[in-house]
């Protein structure tokens, strides 16, 4: 009796101290002390709209409603919403001090956000480009500048978890989610994932407060068969091996503290409920040991969606059994009932559950939760929109891609130039979606501070020059008599077409042919012989072959973002010289989507490389106000064993008359493998800053194991005997591997 006195007054003593002070003991303290339902509740996540006033996710606190939550259900995270700095700040405050202070424990929540291009559920927040123009940039440290800027106004609030970056190879520009990707070509989205990765939780400017990334989503959600957002995708596990997983083993290697998973299926299995894609191949074989979250009400889909399980219930044994460790619930707590049954059943086992529990609690603690769990007023104070809008117009001018230039641009400052388009006047089509709204927030709620293409295009050009034509599109013969019009005052055209902003399965298309009432806009303003300028804002490339081939320039500017007009009459005007490349292949036509490395076919034998045209611009594609000239390639040797490395240079000059950046590409083939290769592959990049008639060398150092191996289907590295070819700027050099050198 006296033992049992003592233990359980040890327990009342420590119960009193997890609730009175920071914890700062060992995890498995904490969790030694944890009830089972406090324990399912750290595994499950709401959406904060089950706790606002009104449902959506305007932050007005339901009180009640959350301390419910909080210390009946004892959920420990929760996330979206989407606010000014002043209504974060308070109603996280709010929160987390009732998660705090008013249960058993006191373990602090933890927030998670989808602030993939800035910090875009913050009314003040700095809108940078999508990912996929950002890769088009080619610069890491320009990565590096958006990541540190985004956790700097992420930090202050408290949303200590970021649901980014995406690290999904964008194979298919039908995928509705193309936009969000770093392109096409894995070892791009590798470098630029694990740039933005490492920049972002690792932030002295927001210490002590820490933060999390999120890489997502595991594995093979980017190139489904039909294009269709979480439809099933179907990959050979050679391809997956040697496209799908670098990008997420370099995020590994970068310290990323979370992974979301494909909300489709990959080869006939649901990932949520896959144990060979969630423990043997992530876990195991790739050794990630940090947290694994689904995504929105997955499990929910296993039954619905794939069929997979005949109900929510076995559905939720597949996930936890996969390896799930906390389930994005949102406004349902079925998971929680599920859980509980499944333990009492003997289905599940504690260890399971402890196993989860242990690395939220953990990922808390690292990101020092418990020590701070309240937004900083200190950290507010340093958000300073000014010096991070100056970023986001860096990042829009280095991310935008002149694909065509008939000796058109840069406009010169005395003509009369017609602006035309659904982007002509539109802040939405700048800023694109999940921007203060999943599918991009209404005109009416953009930033006011925000200046359209119109508007900049006048303070650059003048008033005077600059006219905007109401019709964006020509779907009649009214619409055709009043833009032939508003033609007849102007000496050129600038049309600013595209996608409106739309986000996941809301994005699904059947035919990647621009609108037929956009083309038409597009084909009347070139009939009337007038140089025609398309400045494209779409979140995939449509397809315009016809139309591209009668306009005299065309630029790529995706979503660019809060600064992205200024970033486009900046290049219009020459103040800002492009220099970006494309990182995927704009694609011929409409069922002709096929990425620059493509494979030959393994099954045929008489398959030979021919010059029909693949690509209306092919990946790497990106023009200049001046021209770089590539002489001199040099190999090292021509003769390595796998064990070696060659250093390839090269020179690069620029023989134009203004100062440009070069984005210096190199590609290697394997001319024969065991296993089909590719036609070539990107193995580094690099920026290159060069006066006009400047020339330096720049170097790549080729490590076989690094640069020239590849996976079989089980995994397995090879190194293989044979010739390669490198190619950089239009030059190539061919190099051999024999193993029985020394």
């Amino acid at each position: 009796m006296h033992k049992k006195l003592i233990l359980i007054l040890v327990l009342c003593f420590s119960l009193q101290l997890f609730a009175a002070k920071p914890f700062t003991a060992n995890v498995d303290s904490l969790l030694s002390v944890m009830t089972l339902d406090e324990k399912i509740g750290q595994m499950t996540q709401m959406c904060f709209s089950t706790i606002t006033l009104d449902g959506s996710k305007t932050l007005e606190l339901n009180v009640d409603n959350f301390r419910q939550l909080i210390q009946k259900q004892h959920i420990g995270s929760f996330l979206s919403g989407s606010d000014s700095y002043a209504k974060w700040f308070e109603f996280i405050t709010a929160v987390q001090k009732i998660a705090v202070t008013e249960t058993r424990l006191g373990i602090p929540l933890i927030i998670g956000i989808d602030h993939v291009h800035g910090a875009n559920y913050i009314s003040e927040g700095t809108i940078f480009p999508h990912n996929l123009m950002l890769a088009c940039s080619f610069d890491k440290s320009l990565l590096e500048k958006v990541a540190k800027v985004t956790a700097i106004e992420t930090a202050p609030v408290g949303l200590s978890w970021n649901f980014a970056p995406v690290l999904d190879v964008g194979r298919t520009p039908y995928w509705p989610r193309f936009y969000e990707t770093f392109g096409e070509d894995t070892h791009l989205v590798a470098e630029m994932g694990s740039a933005f990765i490492k920049a972002y939780q690792n932030v002295p400017e927001i210490a002590p407060y820490k933060l999390a990334a999120c890489a997502k989503h595991f594995i093979g959600y980017s190139d489904p068969k039909y294009g269709y957002d979480r439809s099933p995708s179907e990959i050979p596990m050679q391809t997956l091996h040697e496209i799908f997983v670098p990008p997420f083993r370099k995020a590994f290697d970068a310290g990323v503290k979370t992974l979301m998973v494909n909300s489709g299926e990959l080869n006939g299995e649901p990932v949520h409920g896959s144990k060979f894609f969630l423990d043997t191949l992530l876990r195991k074989h790739l050794g990630f040991d940090g947290v694994i979250v689904s995504d929105i009400k997955d499990i929910e889909r296993i039954v619905k969606m794939h069929h997979a399980a005949a109900t929510e219930k076995d559905a939720t044994l597949q996930a936890m059994n996969a390896g799930i460790d906390m389930y994005m619930a949102c406004n349902s707590f079925t998971f929680i009932q599920y859980v509980n049954e499944l333990l009492g059943e003997g289905k599940l086992s504690m260890a399971q559950i402890d196993a989860s529990v242990r690395r939220i609690l953990q990922l808390k603690k690292d990101l020092g939760l418990f020590e701070h769990p309240y937004p900083s007023k200190d950290l507010l104070r340093k958000v300073n929109s000014v010096d991070n809008r100056k970023v986001a117009l860096e990042a829009a001018e280095k991310s935008i891609v002149l694909l065509k230039n008939d000796n058109t641009l840069p406009l010169g400052k005395n003509k009369k130039i017609l602006l035309a388009g659904i982007g002509a006047n539109s802040k939405r089509m700048l800023n694109g979606p999940w921007s203060f709204d999943w599918l991009g927030a209404a005109e009416a709620d953009q930033p006011k501070t925000m200046l359209t293409l119109f508007e900049t295009m006048k303070n650059s050009f003048g008033e005077k020059n600059i006219f905007l034509s109401k019709t964006e599109r020509i779907v009649t013969a009214k619409d055709n008599k009043s833009f032939l019009k508003d033609t007849r005052k102007a000496d050129m055209i600038v049309l600013a077409i595209g996608e409106q902003p739309y986000s996941e399965f809301m994005g699904n298309i059947n035919d990647l042919t621009l609108d037929a009432d956009q083309l038409a806009l597009v084909d009347v303003a070139i009939a009337t012989k007038k140089p025609v300028i398309l400045v494209l804002m779409e979140g995939r490339p449509r397809v315009i072959t016809k139309q591209a081939a009668g306009a005299k320039a065309i630029l790529f500017a995706g979503y660019p973002g809060i600064e992205g007009a200024q970033a486009i009459t900046n290049i219009l005007s020459a103040n800002t010289n492009p220099s970006a490349r494309l990182a995927f292949s704009y694609p011929l036509a409409a069922g002709h989507t096929i990425p620059y490395n493509y494979k030959p076919s393994a099954y045929n034998i008489y398959w030979k490389p021919d010059t029909t045209l693949k690509w209306l611009y092919p990946f790497g594609h990106g023009l200049s106000y001046t021209q770089f000239e590539y002489s001199n390639l040099q190999l090292s040797d021509s003769i390595i064993n796998a064990a070696g490395k060659i250093i390839a240079t090269v020179k690069v000059k620029n023989t134009g008359k203004n100062a440009g950046t070069e984005t210096v590409l190199w590609y290697i083939q394997d001319e024969v493998g065991s296993i089909s290769r590719p036609i070539k592959a990107l193995k580094n990049f690099e920026k290159l800053n060069l006066k006009a008639d400047e020339e330096k060398m720049v170097s790549f150092e080729i490590i076989p194991s690094n640069h020239l191996s590849f996976p079989n289907k089980n995994a397995v590295i090879k190194v293989e005997n044979g010739y390669y070819k490198i190619d950089v700027g239009g030059l190539y050099a061919k190099f051999k591997i024999e193993n029985k050198l020394n």
